[in-house]
């Protein structure tokens, strides 16, 4: 439920609030040939690379593709924190996935301008709610 007005009755939106703030977004897409087993088989491999890079602050957002055209083993966003489009390209290289040829990416500068974010976490019992 929300507790926001409807929107015909908010004053226009300001768009100088708008984050603003520019990432670089990776799509994946699974080579021809690329099965579940081939990626089943180097997934550890491509998961470290990426908790390394979230621990270095790089990763944002990352996850694979499960519908929808294109999606298939391989297949995925990930949204990388990198000073410029060669850097993201040089992080994105590295990918287990990609340095095996299962994988090529495209790189996309992405600016985040809206959007919510709410978590809950509980320190005592150490759960997290994801909204």
């Amino acid at each position: 439920m929300s507790l926001l007005p409807p929107a015909a009755d908010r004053d226009a939106p300001d768009p100088s609030l708008l984050l603003g703030q520019d990432y670089w977004m990776l799509t994946s897409t699974p080579s021809a040939g690329t099965t579940s087993e081939d990626i089943a088989a180097l997934a550890p491999a491509h998961i470290a690379w990426l908790l390394d890079l979230e621990e270095r602050g790089l990763v944002f957002l990352s996850g694979p593709l499960v519908s929808g055209p294109g999606a298939g083993p391989g297949s995925g966003v990930t949204v990388l924190r990198a000073s410029d489009e060669a850097d993201a390209t040089a992080i994105a290289s590295a990918d287990p996935f990609v340095t095996a040829g299962l994988r090529s990416f495209v790189v996309h500068r992405w600016r985040l301008n809206e959007g919510s974010v709410s978590m809950r976490l509980s320190l005592g019992r150490g759960t997290y709610e994801w909204h």
